[in-house]
């Protein structure tokens, strides 16, 4: 778990960005659910649907390590089938997911980008309208979340 000065100094963060970017409607919920489909279950109780233009209720901003690890069958018992049910119950409640990428170091040495493009085409069409995956031109940091956070450590 995260220690809480380190969530409330992520948490206020956000308010620091220009409101260009920012939904008028946005928030940050904080919970220690495991599991996506825990999360929307939780968060589809407490979340009201406003929009009659859109069925997304909620969206998640992860990178593609964790977008990797939802649609892995290992967290489903090992059941593509039950990942399938489990993410079109997601998209049911109103989820959606952006997927920001990072650099990969292949086998040759050199970088590449990767966002999950090619994990995505494994789903369903209707499960990979869930995914936002944002490509290089869009987004791109060269420096993890870990270790922007580790330099700021060292700064205090």
């Amino acid at each position: 778990p995260l220690d809480p000065s380190e969530v409330e100094r992520r948490v206020n963060f956000f308010p620091t960005l220009s409101s260009d970017i920012m939904p008028k409607d946005w928030g940050v919920i904080l919970t220690n659910a495991p599991l996506f489909s825990t999360k929307a279950s939780l968060l589809d109780d407490v979340l009201l649907h406003s929009s009659p233009y859109s069925n997304r209720k909620m969206t998640f901003v992860l990178g593609t390590d964790t977008f990797v690890r939802i649609i892995n069958p290992k967290y489903y018992s090992n059941s593509f089938e039950n990942m399938i049910d489990a993410l079109v119950q997601m998209k049911e409640k109103g989820v959606h997911f952006v997927v920001g990428g990072r650099l990969e170091q292949t086998e040759s040495g050199s970088k590449k980008f990767i966002n999950g493009e090619e994990e995505v085409k494994s789903l369903p069409m209707q499960i990979q309208e869930m995914f936002t995956l944002l490509t290089e031109e869009e987004f791109r940091l060269d420096v993890s979340s870990t270790e922007i956070r580790k330099k700021m450590e060292e700064q205090e």
